[in-house]
């Protein structure tokens, strides 16, 4: 009975300690695979910035500030807000803006399934 017991008991801690190896790795592939996944889309963001940084030079726009923030939502979706600043922006009229605006949308995201924002920095003077 003794032998049974102890037999018992060591199998248990056996599976125990498997399990436990098991998810350790499980949790530390899932994390990498974040840390890969992030990485990839900041680096989406900075491609982005620049070549809106691009698309606005050749609009006489040059030394232009872009700036791309990332926003994953409660469902995995990401989007980015592009906030753009230029002193000659600032002076042009609502409509003009906005027509800006609408072109600077012309330039695509690298990913598809995100959705992008663009604005423009707003300056109290």
């Amino acid at each position: 009975m003794k032998t049974f017991l102890r037999t018992v008991s060591v199998s248990v801690c056996l599976v125990l300690i498997t399990v436990l190896c098991i998810s350790g790795t499980v949790m530390s592939r899932e994390k990498r695979t974040e840390e890969a996944e992030g990485k990839y889309y900041r680096e989406l963001g900075s491609i982005y910035a620049e070549e809106m940084r691009e698309f606005l030079k050749g609009q006489g726009y040059a030394d232009c500030g872009v700036t791309v923030t990332s926003v994953e939502d409660e469902s995995g979706a990401r989007r980015y807000i592009v906030t753009i600043h230029h002193g000659r922006i600032d002076r042009m009229t609502q409509t003009e803006k906005e027509k800006l605006l609408a072109e600077c949308g012309t330039v695509l995201f690298p990913d598809r399934a995100c959705s992008v924002y663009h604005k423009f920095l707003e300056e109290d003077c």
